[in-house]
């Protein structure tokens, strides 16, 4: 395995090359992350006042850190009228429960629990996993569609979401969160029926053209990522931030704590890693060493620390809760990638061909 000398990629990740000197592509291509201004923020939040609406924002909010960073923000620092919700995916951790109890009760904002039928929660998983060999886009889909319906139910102007250059080529390159592709891998699933699939989707026949035709007719406020407008702390600061202002807590077992809002997240991430060689984590500590938070050696000292060769600590906890055998996971590990790519969504992929058409004009 080849791994880059300036980051910890390796050559599992997609598309990536290396030099004469063992640098990876996205080292020697990486661009210096220039934030779109704070000045632009202000303009946005204003304009969002200025509705008198009842509330100025949804803020989606998981317990981690992003997202209550998200909400320390949007309160304390810009003063908005905030309308926070969680979608109850079923996985979240204690500390996570924990902290975002503490960060409502300091803001005081007004917090609504989206919640799906457990039962069919549980068999989607399941099924999602045993056929693809991921639950992340399935979580991912349903809580999209439990943040667009939320928005539009309150006629927030704004959705301030905790998305943060550091995840940026964090992703598998598959579309795991297309609804088409969902559609297909659970459509000869006995134990699913139609009508539980669309109950699970709550917007069954949403798409990213018709998302964005509401979000241009004002039926869903603008979805804005203010991480990427300002400049932004380090991880340890930002949970120093937090911690002081909003009764934030680590995740003290690690020195790096994305994501342990999910318990199955170290499940996750070693099914990744099975799969596809590389996972969440390797390219965000890649992306941390690009942005000079932390150096190469800091960077494989995490990594190593994940132990993403080795069964995680709740393996068999995790089988249990989706009723997965030892014999399932000899067959999900060997699941490949790209395997339903060619059931994605036609309308998604045209419209983004148009939006890079734009984006290239322009």
């Amino acid at each position: 395995m080849t791994i880059c000398t300036s980051c910890i990629l390796n050559d599992k990740y997609p598309g990536i090359k290396f030099n004469d000197k063992g640098e990876c592509s996205l080292c020697t291509g990486k661009r210096t992350f220039s934030p779109f201004g704070e000045d632009k923020l202000i303009e946005i939040f204003d304009k969002a006042k200025a509705k008198n609406a009842e509330f100025d924002a949804l803020v989606p909010l998981s317990g981690g850190k992003d997202s209550t960073y998200i909400l320390y923000l949007a309160t304390k620092v810009y003063k908005l009228k905030v309308l926070a919700m969680t979608y109850d995916n079923g996985l979240f951790s204690q500390t996570a429960l924990d902290n975002i109890e503490r960060a409502l009760k300091i803001t005081g904002v007004k917090h609504i629990w989206c919640k799906t039928d457990p039962v069919i929660q549980k068999k989607v998983y399941r099924n999602m996993l045993l056929k693809s060999g991921d639950i992340c886009g399935a979580c991912d889909i349903a809580t999209i569609s439990y943040i667009l319906k939320t928005a539009q139910d309150y006629k927030t102007p704004l959705i301030l979401y905790g998305t943060s250059p550091l995840e940026e080529d964090s992703f598998v390159p598959d579309s795991i969160q297309d609804i088409s592709r969902f559609k297909h891998i659970l459509k000869d699933v006995s134990e699913l029926k139609t009508d539980e699939i669309n109950k699970y989707l709550v917007l069954p026949s949403r798409n990213d053209f018709n998302t964005f035709i509401k979000k241009k007719s004002g039926k869903i406020g603008l979805e804005v990522r203010p991480l990427f407008y300002i400049d932004n702390p380090t991880d340890k600061e930002m949970g120093e931030i937090i911690a002081r202002e909003l009764g934030w807590q680590e995740d003290f077992n690690k020195d790096f704590t994305k994501h342990f809002d999910c318990i199955a997240e170290p499940f996750t991430n070693y099914v990744r890693h099975s799969i596809y060689g590389y996972e969440r984590h390797i390219c965000q500590y890649s992306n941390m060493v690009r942005s000079g938070e932390i150096s190469r050696e800091k960077a494989l000292q995490l990594y190593e620390s994940d132990m993403l060769d080795l069964r995680p600590a709740n393996y068999n906890d995790i089988l249990s809760l989706f009723d997965i055998s030892e014999k399932q996971m000899g067959d999900i590990v060997k699941i490949r990638p790209l395997k339903y790519e060619r059931y994605t969504s036609k309308i998604n992929k045209l419209f983004l061909y148009f939006v890079k058409l734009k984006q290239k004009l322009s």
